[in-house]
């Protein structure tokens, strides 16, 4: 636990001073720059997933520790949150939140068809200005929050989800499936 609770925020702190004055080269305030010249990103408030037991944590702290430093062209942005397992980048920002409990929406008759994105199985929620995609297939909920119009960060994304086991399956929209598992649910 000891352990967790420093190499978290020290990978993290040491994630942002390797980026710290990096950008893309557009300094006119699209994703992943500051509109200032080249500065890092204003931090993005989030709401922390719930309190998570140990295991979760332990799980966590795994897919935190595979995650891209920069995602594609976006700079890692800061947040404001109460939990070491949230990652965001760019500009409208894409946010990670790991320990998530299960979406809502997932199982129901208006849940959009599960999407298996390099062997992770997403079930996505889309909303008015974003959709929420949420690794269904692990034993942890990992959710994704992709602002309307910005590029598709999962397939960057599911490396680092792939480091936890899949526990079960989902037939994806288009009719992909996993290994011969039960069906998530």
């Amino acid at each position: 636990m000891i352990a967790t609770a420093i190499a978290v925020p020290v990978t993290i702190v040491v994630a942002f001073v390797l980026t710290a004055g990096h950008s893309t080269g557009d300094r006119s305030g699209s994703a992943g720059t500051s509109p200032s010249a080249g500065g890092p990103l204003a931090a993005v408030t989030v709401a922390a997933p719930p309190s998570p037991a140990a295991s979760v944590q332990a799980a966590c702290v795994k897919v935190f520790a595979a995650l891209p430093v920069q995602l594609g062209n976006l700079v890692p942005r800061r947040t404001e949150t109460d939990s070491a397992f949230v990652a965001a980048w760019g500009n409208p920002a894409i946010v990670v939140r790991c320990g998530v409990t299960k979406p809502a929406i997932f199982g129901t008759v208006a849940a959009a068809q599960p999407v298996d994105v390099n062997n992770v199985i997403w079930q996505p929620d889309p909303q008015k200005t974003r959709t929420v995609y949420t690794a269904v297939d692990r034993g942890v909920y990992i959710d994704v929050t992709v602002p309307a119009g910005a590029d598709q960060p999962l397939p960057l994304l599911a490396p680092a989800v792939s480091t936890l086991p899949q526990v079960c399956t989902a037939t994806d929209a288009a009719g992909h499936t996993g290994a011969q598992l039960p069906i998530c649910r």
